[in-house]
């Protein structure tokens, strides 16, 4: 489930193509007018009632500021799969916006990035025609994946240590999940 209409999904779409992820094991939702974590797992919890076969759900959104703890409660509340185990819901959070995950594809930021705007400002000196919903947005930082999950496993450990919040991003989790689904 993924809270932009395009661009979140654009780039697990080129990811999926470009590492030859079996499609069959993947399905990729919009949360179309949904934006708020909260409304997006509920979303996803909804669609995952209708088709209680996936192994895993993955709710990947945006946080600026937005409160998390109603639903991360939400997620902690595992579903159950058609064959009756328990299925949890992962929430993939990027503050402060998707484009800082692309970024990451470049350089290593762990300073404040106050608004989306100031890591889309960023991502543009890599890619200067960069625009939300852009259909090849994966192919134009597709050489940076490696250097991403890297940068973002230093960040971790460096926020951790100092103890804030932003920037950050949980995309590994669902890469690595990806990357593990390979025909």
């Amino acid at each position: 489930m993924c809270e932009g209409r395009e661009t979140e999904p654009n780039y697990l779409n080129g990811l999926c193509d470009a590492k030859r992820i079996n499609r069959a094991n993947v399905s990729i939702v919009v949360g179309d007018s949904e934006t708020d974590a909260l409304a997006l797992v509920r979303k996803a919890r909804r669609r995952f009632e209708i088709d209680r076969d996936f192994d895993r759900v993955f709710v990947v959104c945006d946080c600026e500021s937005e409160d998390l703890s109603p639903a991360l409660a939400l997620v902690a509340k595992p579903l159950k799969h058609i064959t009756g185990r328990q299925v949890t819901i992962d929430l993939i959070v990027t503050r402060p916006c998707f484009e800082f995950w692309l970024l990451l594809h470049f350089e290593y930021v762990a300073r404040l990035l106050p608004t989306a705007g100031s890591a889309i400002d960023l991502l543009r000196r890599h890619v200067t025609d960069y625009q939300k919903a852009d259909r090849d947005v994966f192919r134009k930082v597709e050489a940076g994946l490696d250097r991403a999950m890297i940068h973002a496993a230093r960040l971790k450990a460096d926020i951790a240590e100092v103890g804030v919040r932003s920037p950050d991003t949980d995309m590994t989790v669902l890469i690595e999940a990806l990357l593990s689904l390979k025909r």
